[in-house]
């Protein structure tokens, strides 16, 4: 009698589940917004050669311990003085620590509450080519080489898209008698590739020093892209509203040394090899909470089943979360990633070590500080004899960013943007936390509203070529670069 009561019940929970579970499916996340194609192209020829050219510069950042590329840096400053006739006559031009560019396009309304600046970022520096592999590139990678309707050279994608995009899209407004409503500033560090510390972050403090209060500001970061979901033929402009913060950690194991012959159960190298063993097998726990807003932004473009689930992560989470577990792309959204990169100690083979040291990355998710990812790792490896310390360099010690908003007058602008640059084309709109450090993080205090995105259309297959072999833009994205910052620029 009882099974006989109770069955109707599971029934009913059962049916009204399903109904749950499917209206949740087939409700759509957001009104469907369709771009506006707008009537401005620019000369694709005029814009291939300035990308050639500007590859030519050899203006690579090869670390804060090694000079930098001054010589190419400053003759890339008088080169774009020379392209951009209109920019360099009307807009405020400043060189800031003998190498970076600061650019005031001055408003024709007067800056207010309601009429604040807007930031535009980009950098003049470029990663080296890895020595040994320059006979791997199809083409040379500083001669800018104009083959199968491509750009070649290191620095076509990271980041000379936004030099060459910036500028020749204001040069295009200027000589069509445009000026913005809003003042604009453009501001071209010269060592992001480095950490931004001598560049990005000196005009960051100056910009603060003279009360700027920006509306937003744009800088690199993402991207349109397609087939990074499984199932969505759509392509998708991924916008990251914030960005993982930094930090290497040094840990240095000091030994007695002395002769082979008599080694301890542990030398410093395998004291140090136990430790970095332990943060291996210990990573950070997962935080779903970023991956989870992107999922959901891009189900309703799923198939049926995919939908289900991602429309019903109340449910499903810990599903999806296990098929994630050995996807590293999908875990670095998802935690502090712990990555072992270098590691020294010893001088001969018969000797024992006196002092080894190893350096550790963490790129580290929201809701984490560098001081609570050292405070973790002391735990974890729970050893007195390794001792960690945050290391020296410029670059680390950066804690993740604040969560811009997805709303406002900025979010707006942007989206807006990126779809009428589209049209007709449909593109999915989304944000994505990135987990790449930008020089965003130095103007955290000019504005909350911080949106890392440049407007390049790339397969899945050209992401690699970022910082690595064969890097290229092709002729068509950059026209479309040069014609997402004159949409942007042209509607403040």
């Amino acid at each position: 009698m009882l099974t006989k009561r109770i069955l109707p019940v599971l029934a009913g929970i059962l049916a009204l589940l399903v109904v749950v579970l499917l209206v949740r499916t087939f409700t759509p996340a957001g009104e469907e917004i369709a771009g506006e194609a707008f009537d401005f192209r620019p000369d694709g020829a005029r814009v291939t050669r300035l990308m050639s050219e500007s590859v030519r510069f050899k203006t690579i950042s090869y670390g804060r311990d090694k000079p930098t590329s001054g010589k190419a840096l400053r003759a890339y400053h008088d080169y774009l003085q020379k392209q951009f006739p209109l920019v360099h006559k009307n807009l405020r031009r400043e060189v800031v620590a003998d190498y970076s560019l600061l650019y005031t396009w001055q408003g024709a309304q007067p800056v207010s509450d309601s009429n604040k600046p807007v930031i535009f970022l980009g950098h003049l520096d470029v990663v080296p080519v890895v020595p040994g592999t320059e006979n791997k590139w199809k083409q040379p990678p500083f001669e800018g080489v104009v083959a199968d309707g491509f750009i070649w050279g290191r620095g076509t994608l990271d980041n000379k898209v936004n030099i060459v995009g910036l500028l020749e899209a204001a040069e295009n407004m200027l000589q069509q008698g445009l000026q913005p409503n809003r003042t604009i500033y453009l501001a071209f560090g010269h060592d992001e590739e480095q950490g931004g510390i001598d560049g990005a972050k000196v005009i960051a403090d100056i910009l603060l020093r003279r009360g700027v209060a920006a509306e937003f500001l744009v800088d690199e970061g993402g991207l349109v892209t397609q087939g990074v979901v499984p199932g969505i033929a759509a392509p998708m402009a991924l916008i990251a509203p914030a960005e993982k913060g930094i930090v290497t950690l040094q840990l240095k194991v000091v030994g007695e040394g002395g002769h082979s012959s008599m080694p301890p159960e542990q030398t410093s190298i395998g004291i140090l090899a136990a430790a970095i063993a332990a943060l291996e097998a210990n990573q950070f726990p997962s935080d779903f909470r970023h991956t989870q807003s992107f999922l959901e932004a891009v189900a309703d473009d799923m198939p049926f089943t995919n939908r289900l689930v991602m429309k019903n992560l109340w449910l499903f989470k810990p599903l999806v979360m296990g098929a994630f577990e050995g996807d590293k792309q999908a875990q670095a959204g998802m935690r502090t990633t712990t990555a072992a990169t270098m590691i020294s100690g010893g001088i001969k083979a018969n000797v024992l070590p006196i002092d080894a040291t190893a350096k550790v990355n963490f790129r580290i998710l929201p809701g984490e500080t560098p001081d609570t990812v050292r405070a973790r790792v002391i735990s974890v490896i729970n050893d007195i004899r390794v001792d960690v310390t945050f290391d020296g360099s410029g670059q680390n010690g950066m804690s993740p960013s604040p969560v811009s908003p997805t709303e406002g007058f900025g979010w707006e602008h942007l989206t807006a943007a990126i779809r009428d640059t589209a049209a007709p084309q449909r593109l999915i709109v989304t944000p994505r936390l990135l987990v790449a450090a930008t020089d965003t993080r130095h103007y955290r205090k000019l504005t909350p509203n911080h949106y890392r995105f440049t407007y390049m259309q790339l397969a899945p297959s050209d992401l690699a070529s970022i910082h690595g072999t064969n890097e290229r833009i092709s002729v068509a994205t950059l026209n479309d670069t040069v014609r997402f910052f004159f949409r942007m620029m042209s509607g403040l």
